[in-house]
């Protein structure tokens, strides 16, 4: 028999977890005439159940229900096998997350990109679970906007080499010079965006092309052309 101080060395689990575990009634010591706690055998076999059971990632309370052997088994096992699924998964994704910021050319840039695409996704999960108790106006940019942008497009389309697209993208610059006003910290904070817009998450990417009502790859295009021309100028693109 083990006081508690043996027992606990014995094992390598604290007095406070034994404590713990027999108030769950996971363990159930003998005691003295004195009360104190005795540990034989039967309480190193009670323990050593407790702690395989946790390596499969039970809770005390899901042990605890698991008594008598074999109550409500299945049910505490199934879930409990989704939840590391779950959990095997996230791995998964932070692992192939790592060697893809490990393996790029610029990892710095890699890296901020992935912190962007992770935040977007944490905002966006939190947006659908819990709307704005007041509603808004949709985001959207202006029709003339989204109307110049479209006639950048399909100029590139009928010439790739952007002779005639060349003279709309001025119309583009003079235009979001207008919409900026005097305001050259809004100016300057849209020029930032539009040059970092390679780290841009991917739905950020998908949101801002729906605004002109283009899929990501083509309004990426038409972007790219109009940034060239505007740097070719010395004109930031707004």
């Amino acid at each position: 028999m083990y006081a508690i101080g043996a027992f606990a060395k014995l094992t390598g689990v604290t007095p406070k977890a034994l404590y713990l575990y027999e108030r769950r009634g996971l363990i159930e010591p003998r005691r003295t005439r004195a009360g104190y706690r005795r540990y034989t055998m039967r309480e190193l076999q009670q323990l050593s159940r407790v702690l395989a059971l946790k390596t499969l990632g039970l809770s005390l309370q899901e042990i605890t229900r698991l008594r008598p052997a074999g109550s409500q088994l299945a049910d505490i096992l199934a879930r409990r096998r989704a939840a590391l699924e779950e959990k095997r998964e996230q791995l998964d994704r932070a692992l192939r997350a790592i060697d893809a910021i490990a393996d790029a050319e610029q990892p710095p840039d890699a890296l901020e990109k992935f912190v962007n695409e992770s935040s977007w996704d944490r905002w966006e999960a939190r947006r659908q679970a819990f709307p704005a108790p007041v509603p808004r106006a949709p985001d959207r940019a202006s029709p003339s906007r989204v109307a110049l942008f479209r006639k950048i497009h399909d100029a590139l389309e009928r010439d790739p080499r952007g002779r005639a697209a060349r003279a709309l993208v001025r119309e583009w610059d003079a235009l979001l010079e207008r919409e900026a006003g005097d305001d050259e910290g809004m100016a300057n904070s849209k020029r930032q965006r539009w040059a970092g817009r390679q780290q841009w998450p991917a739905g950020m990417r998908q949101y801002v092309a729906s605004l002109y009502d283009m899929e990501p790859a083509v309004w990426e295009r038409v972007a790219a052309f109009v940034e060239r021309e505007g740097l070719r100028k010395e004109r930031p693109v707004l």
